[in-house]
């Protein structure tokens, strides 16, 4: 039961995320960096297609996690 809900959560996020995508599609900031709007590298982009952030700003959000998760 537990993990069904877990996997409806995720599911939910998900879509949540692509919906995201789409809009930025959209309104043409779709591959602009949320943080420093500098280009998400398309190979980012093929991975990881409904991020927000360019991988340079994804390392330094993950440094700042582990730092306050300390």
């Amino acid at each position: 039961l537990d993990l069904n809900i877990h996997m409806k959560e995720r599911e939910r996020k998900l879509f949540l995320k692509i919906r995201g995508a789409l809009g930025r599609l959209d309104d043409g900031t779709y591959g602009i960096c949320k943080e420093c709007g500098k280009a998400i590298s398309f190979t980012r982009l093929r991975v990881r297609p409904v991020t927000t952030l360019c991988i340079h700003c994804k390392k330094k959000q993950e440094a700042e996690e582990r730092v306050r998760g300390l």
